[in-house]
């Protein structure tokens, strides 16, 4: 029998559409072998099914099977085929042979009659794709979920697939009732830890239970006990880190989420004080104070969509943000979305978006967001029509009231968003990333040089005291590396390394830095169009006035510290 704690809601689930007559076809998206195991003992135990004469099971490799209750659960019996053949010698003479009902279409034909005249259940499992033309699996799909007989009989066919739009188009979809599987609960998970770990002698407190259980969140009860299995392999041990790789490692092969640890704080990141002000007060106190949050009716906040040139730290300020409110950081990879195959680009981004619910509240980073384009008219092909998919799917999830993840976007080209991202309630705020002032570029600098308390930098070695470097990069360095951004800021110390490095020198003094920073190019006069570029931009995108105001002072700041050092 299945363990007694797995939650059955989604099989009854299924069992009362069935009851209700809106189809004899239930279409359950899971591929999890616990759930599968579930399903088969369900139904060979559970009063529902009691009326059911006959239960058949298909699978790809097994081919068609009875499924009976064995002593140690449910067990497959493969159905032999007999076919009259004619022996070699004598055409006359002939014999019969047993065979398994191995492909699909045969399987489809054999259970047929079965569904039509007793109750009858049919158990599709491991099914990816099938070709309709060798199989008529569609074809059958609808002719059963009409058929009178069928109906009458209480007979059900129940399919088991990762994704449903592989095995049938959206004409047939609307013959089958379809029930996503929650790949696990809170409180599967829990108990499932708690039963490997006394069946493995594992010593687990309330605590680290609980922790486990959170830190396994979004995968499928396979998944878990496998990670649980490997963890005591190698430490003897529920090792809180090791479970952490080996998880990360697994959504990594969906190719379309990365779990990572946030590297950064905003100890990592020189000036942007306004920035980080804004988000402190507005974003992370509302994290941490969850209490107050409630007594004024908050709840997540929904997300920030970061806008500016290349190079000015947006990626980076995402990280930290993690790391300042301790959850996890996912890296949704735009890039891998879309695929050649039809169908595979809407499922990727469903599976994305499932499976980061699962594991939030977390910080979930969209690179380049404007990838998802925007809306245009009626689809000119297969290939568009995936695209606008995927896109109202994205944005069916930045629209989501009670949506777990927080969302920060970020884009170099905000005037390339669709207008329904922008839309009051997508994201909490719209902050831009300028340029770096004076003031940000010296701490720039100073962070990239070790300098600053709370940085992850590693302190370089230099010539000077901290004191004196402190005030040469103030005096000599910042005046030069006007329009500069903290990508090339952070280049040039690294060229200043690289000279110290060729000098044979066992630090770096200020020759080096300012000989770095005097050969470092940038085109000023497009620079400059930039930086006019993304004020203009500030001002059409960023929705809350005071921020704004505070961006628009430091720049002022900016333009007269600019100013007075070009008079001296």
């Amino acid at each position: 029998m299945y363990e007694n704690y797995l939650d059955d809601s989604w099989i009854r689930q299924g069992v009362v559409k069935r009851k209700a007559n809106y189809s004899p076809i239930i279409c359950f998206e899971t591929v999890d072998p616990k759930r599968i195991y579930q399903l088969k003992s369900f139904a060979l135990s559970d009063p529902d099914f009691a009326h059911i004469e006959n239960i058949f099971l298909y699978d790809p490799w097994d081919g068609l099977g009875m499924l009976r209750m064995g002593s140690e659960g449910p067990r497959f019996e493969p159905i032999k085929k007999r076919i009259p053949t004619q022996t070699a010698l004598s055409s006359r003479t002939r014999t019969e042979v047993s065979t398994d009902i191995q492909a699909l279409k045969a399987a489809l034909k054999e259970v047929d009659s079965y569904l039509k005249v007793s109750p009858t259940l049919f158990i599709l499992q491991n099914l990816s794709e099938v070709r309709e033309y060798d199989t008529g699996f569609q074809a059958a799909l609808r002719a059963w979920a009409i058929d009178p007989y069928i109906t009458a009989k209480g007979s059900s066919v129940m399919i088991l697939t990762q994704d449903v739009s592989r095995l049938m188009d959206e004409f047939t979809k609307e013959f089958c009732v379809i029930i996503e599987v929650d790949p696990s609960s809170h409180d599967e998970r829990s108990k499932l830890i708690e039963s490997v770990a006394m069946e493995l002698g594992v010593s687990i407190d309330g605590s680290k239970l609980e922790a486990a259980t959170v830190a396994m969140s979004g995968l499928n009860l396979h998944q878990i006990e496998s990670i649980l299995l490997e963890s005591y392999q190698r430490t003897k041990d529920f090792d809180p880190n090791v479970m952490k790789e080996l998880k990360s490692e697994m959504v990594k092969r969906s190719k379309i989420l990365e779990v990572r640890d946030p590297q950064y704080t905003f100890g990592d990141i020189g000036g942007y004080h306004a920035i980080k002000d804004f988000i402190i007060k507005y974003m992370i106190n509302v994290l941490k104070r969850p209490e107050r949050a409630r007594h004024f009716g908050l709840g997540l906040p929904k997300g920030l969509l970061f806008f500016g040139p290349p190079g000015t730290g947006k990626s980076l300020f995402a990280n930290a943000l993690a790391s300042e409110v301790q959850l996890p950081f996912i890296n949704l990879v735009t890039e891998n979305i879309y695929s050649k195959w039809l169908g595979e680009s809407g499922q990727n981004m469903k599976n994305a978006i499932t499976l980061a619910e699962k594991m939030s509240p977390a910080i979930v980073f969209v690179d380049e967001i404007d990838r998802f384009g925007k809306r245009t008219g009626a689809a000119a092909g297969s290939a568009e029509e995936e695209t606008q998919r995927v896109f109202s799917q994205f944005l069916e999830w930045l629209g989501m009231p009670d949506r777990s993840a927080i969302i920060v976007g970020t884009t170099n080209v905000p005037e390339h968003l669709d207008d329904a991202f922008l839309r009051a309630g997508r994201f909490d705020y719209k902050i831009p990333f300028l340029y770096p002032g004076p003031q940000a570029r010296h701490e720039i600098l100073m962070v990239h040089l070790g300098l600053t308390e709370g940085s992850s930098k590693k302190r370089a070695p230099l010539e000077i005291g901290e004191d004196e470097i402190g005030d040469f990069l103030w005096e000599e360095i910042v005046p030069l590396t006007h329009n500069f951004s903290c990508a090339e800021l952070e280049e040039l110390i690294i060229r200043s390394k690289r000279i110290a490095f060729d000098k044979e020198k066992d630090a770096i003094g200020k020759q080096e830095i300012l000989q770095a920073t005097k050969t470092f190019r940038i085109d000023s006069s497009y620079r400059k169009h930039v930086v006019e570029m993304c004020m203009q931009q500030a001002r059409r995108f960023t929705d809350d006035q005071s921020f704004l105001d505070a961006i628009e002072e430091e720049n002022r700041m900016y333009e007269n510290s600019r100013k007075s050092s070009l008079a001296r």
